[in-house]
């Protein structure tokens, strides 16, 4: 029976003034939460710069992270002051370990967020914090350790991979591993989900439904089920969302009404959105929607095309990742510019392990506490299939062209967003015209990706050049520079994201780095380091003075401790040599106690090489150049008048340089790491004016790829690998 036009209409109405009611309430929990997170207390420190005494409450876990016995952590609390109470983010370096829930006394110094976040302020403490009141463990504590500790006999990447799929805990999980995952996209198997909730829900409705018991007594047991597992793995963005959507299909169920799985899951959206709106900022949250929409809407159609060519069970396993990665990688390719090549491959491939692991592990959690034994002998069962995963993560992240590097930026964004919409179409529609159209939007976005990894100059510049001195590695809006002397190789900065600084040294063929030069911990400069560690061995490391309690920093520096690289704190005067070059830290040019951010705590080099000279600038702002020209004639000197000099930007062009150390330096090549179509504007107009009017050629990552740059007595010669 059709639906006439008049219910049509009134179906739409109340379509639309639902919609308008759940934005007015967002936005009203919005303005709330966002005036509840501004005390005038705290914008008044925050102005003024002060620490004040104050009171705060640690809420969920911390991230915590320890070198040398050092404890950096980054927790989410709640501060009181003069009878106000709002959310901070609060950043700790000592040997006082945070805990959820306990509340502590501390001399904090407030400084205001940037960006959208959910907490407006974030807090630095001063000396050492005091516990005010701790807080016993909870149930669901007592239960996570004691399934930790059924763990305990089996290998340490099984170990994490079952802690993960059980119950979303990936802090055991090994850097090499967790590499691995992301290179192949298989990470998305550690995160709680839908399935996992299914999981608990399913198992409780079955051993009920054998009880004479009524209807709603078994949905309500369900709830409660998915409520304490929800609690047991924490308050995760997608584990929140997963739970709201199990539940709504459950009150379906128990009304005798056949759940609508899109319906359940807007209306999970909706409700965490109103009561949290910051969630629309989240891109776990997203990608979390986005992967569960996109296995609704698409893995019934390619389930349908495909399961008379293939087995059912492959025909679904494809289904399920296709449909989940073609609704993400709008967001994916915002976050990075590349497609994992076997991502389909190793995910269908894995999909068969992941429901009997998932199912053993939490049945292994259920039983931890009371019957230990029985959960070691679960767990024990489970890793068998997680070792199958890791070794799967290992051989597909081991093979060559691991990643499609395509294009990055808005216009990535827009044509994955056409292709999403190009795929729904030619599966759903069953009109010619609109799916020949949609196949060719396809086709097109095949071809594009492939053409890709090509680029012409690498066809017929002979990429990279076998003579290469320097290359400036294409990172996108980040920093990698790569040197080469006699044999010997120094890396300076190694960009964002892992996998273009891997590909880079993958195309010079770098296998050992006699000197990795992290200059400061920005994550645009040590985001990607595990790309670097990847299968080669790094002998020294330099990294800045500067005292940074950022996690980024502290990771860093766990890395390096892992795989006994020495790592050298430098100063200004700090020197060495690569092959037959020599280096030498030129700044900061202040102790490391008056160094005031990252940027200022920057490691300036000047390097001299036989034929030429070099400067790397890092993010040395205006302020911090000024005093490394002031103390000019102790390294300048040493810089050859005979020999041209190549200038490495500061800040990726941005405007904050001192002009007068600039035209001393007189560079004859200036080059800029920096991202194409960035946010930030760089390189600014007053930068590219400046060096224009010392006639120094300016060479772009943005424009040309990689660049390469050697010396011949004719003069410098540079090539590039081209954009995609």
């Amino acid at each position: 029976m059709g639906v006439s036009g008049a219910e049509h209409r009134f179906f739409m109405k109340r379509i639309i003034f639902l919609l308008i009611c759940s934005i007015a309430l967002a936005g009203f929990s919005l303005h709330v939460q966002t005036q509840a997170a501004r005390p005038s207390v705290l914008q008044e420190l925050a102005s003024t710069g002060t620490a004040r005494e104050a009171e705060f409450s640690v809420v969920g876990t911390p991230k915590i992270s320890e070198f040398f016995g050092k404890i950096n952590q980054t927790a989410n609390a709640r501060v009181s002051l003069e009878g106000r109470s709002a959310p901070i983010q609060v950043r700790y370096a000592g040997a006082l370990k945070f805990a959820a829930g306990s509340q502590y006394l501390a001399r904090l110094k407030i400084s205001e967020s940037q960006g959208s976040q959910k907490q407006s302020f974030y807090a630095s403490v001063v000396g050492e914090p005091v516990l005010v009141r701790s807080v016993q463990s909870t149930p669901f504590e007592t239960v996570r350790s004691a399934f930790v500790h059924a763990t305990s006999a089996i290998d340490l990447e099984s170990k994490s991979l079952v802690l993960g799929l059980a119950i979303g805990d990936k802090s055991l999980t090994p850097v090499s591993l967790a590499e691995d995952m992301k290179v192949v996209s298989l990470t998305h198997l550690m995160a709680v989900s839908g399935a996992n909730c299914a999981i608990v829900a399913g198992v409780v409705l079955f051993l009920l439904s054998k009880l004479p018991i009524r209807r709603f007594a078994r949905a309500a047991a369900a709830t409660g089920a998915i409520v304490a597992y929800v609690s047991l793995v924490g308050p995760e963005p997608s584990v929140i969302r997963a739970g709201f959507m199990s539940v709504a299909v459950i009150i379906a169920l128990a009304a005798g009404r056949k759940p609508h799985p899109t319906a359940a899951l807007g209306f999970a959206v909706l409700c965490l959105l109103i009561i949290d709106p910051w969630l629309a900022v989240d891109y776990g949250f997203l990608l979390s929607v986005l992967a569960t929409a996109g296995i609704l809407v698409l893995t019934p159609a390619i389930y349908q095309r495909l399961k008379s060519r293939l087995p059912k069970a492959l025909a679904l396993a494809l289904a399920v990742s296709a449909g989940a990665q073609v609704f993400c990688l709008p967001v994916l390719l915002q976050l990075q510019p590349g497609i994992s090549t076997y991502s389909l491959l190793a995910n269908v491939l894995a999909e068969p392990l992941v429901a009997p692991v998932t199912v053993l592990g939490i049945l292994a959690c259920s039983v931890a506490w009371v019957f230990p034994w029985m959960s070691m002998v679960l767990t024990f069962l489970a890793s068998l299939g997680t070792w199958c995963i890791a070794q799967l993560a290992h051989f597909f992240a081991a093979l060559p062209m691991n990643t499609l590097h395509w294009l990055s930026g808005p216009v990535a964004v827009g044509a994955a967003i056409l292709l999403a919409v190009a795929l729904v179409t030619s599966l759903r529609i069953q009109s010619k015209w609109p799916r020949l159209v949609a196949g060719g939007v396809v086709v097109s976005f095949l071809a594009s990706t492939l053409l890709a990894q090509v680029p012409i100059q690498r066809v017929f510049g002979h990429w990279p050049p076998k003579d290469w001195q320097l290359v400036q590695c294409d990172v996108g809006q980040g920093d990698a520079l790569v040197l080469r002397s006699a044999g010997q190789i120094a890396v300076i900065d190694v960009g964002r994201d892992s996998r273009l600084i891997d590909a880079c040294l993958s195309d010079l063929g770098v296998q050992q780095i006699d000197l990795l030069v992290l200059t400061h911990f920005d994550l645009d400069h040590v985001g990607g380091l595990s790309g670097v560690l990847k299968g080669r061995k790094v002998l020294q490391s330099l990294i800045s003075p500067f005292d940074d309690p950022r996690w980024a920093a502290s990771n860093s520096l766990r890395d390096l401790s892992e795989i006994g690289t020495q790592v050298v704190v430098a100063e200004e005067g700090t020197a060495g040599s690569l092959g037959s070059a020599k280096w030498r830290v030129v700044g900061p040019a202040v102790a490391a106690s008056q160094i005031e951010d990252s940027n200022d705590g920057s490691l300036v080099i000047s390097w001299n090489f036989e034929d030429f000279s070099l400067v790397t600038m890092a993010d040395a702002g205006e302020r911090s150049q000024q005093l490394i020209a002031s103390n000019s004639l102790s390294w300048m000197s040493r810089l050859s008048d005979t020999k041209p000099l190549i200038l490495k930007v500061s800040h990726h062009g941005s405007a904050d340089q001192y002009p007068e150390l600039i035209e001393e330096l007189d560079p004859k090549i200036s080059l800029i790491s920096v991202g194409e179509a960035n946010n930030y504007g760089h390189p600014t107009q007053r930068t590219l004016r400046l060096l224009e009017s010392i006639g120094s050629k300016v060479l772009r990552t943005d424009q040309s790829g990689s660049i390469a740059l050697s010396f011949d007595p004719s003069g410098f010669q540079y090539s590039t690998s081209g954009r995609g």
